[in-house]
């Protein structure tokens, strides 16, 4: 929970609209009440996985933009990646400076919701995040 803090406080001073939630649920009523263009995902949630949560934002929000971050995602595949349309994966501990960068881009990107194709290069830089391989 203090890593969400410092990231939505970090967030925060570049000028960005942010919202804290610390369940799936929290985060589905969320989104229906602000309607956000980018949510920034942690795969290990109380009460659902990311994945399980994308879907369910996507599915209410089908422009939105995601970033899934986690430390540890087994079983977690590009393939399910790319079905959600989670275009970027970043590991932890995330690095503040380059996130605000990715979130930044994806807020005024036209296609921020669209996942990356196959053969598509994440640009968030390799090794902070981007594609499994």
């Amino acid at each position: 929970m203090a890593q969400c803090g410092e990231m939505a406080s970090f967030l925060g001073r570049s000028g960005l609209t942010v919202q804290m939630a610390y369940t799936g649920a929290s985060a589905l009523h969320q989104a229906v009440k602000y309607r956000p263009r980018v949510a920034l995902l942690d795969f290990h949630l109380p009460d659902m996985t990311g994945v399980d949560l994308a879907r369910e934002l996507r599915a209410l929000l089908p422009g939105i933009a995601f970033i899934m971050m986690s430390g540890q995602v087994e079983g977690l595949t590009d393939k399910t990646l790319q079905e959600i349309g989670i275009a970027v994966f970043v590991n932890k501990p995330v690095p503040l400076g380059p996130l605000r960068q990715a979130v930044l881009k994806l807020v005024l990107s036209p296609a921020a919701g669209r996942a990356a194709k196959p053969d598509e290069k994440s640009w968030f830089s390799t090794g902070l995040g981007g594609r499994r391989t």
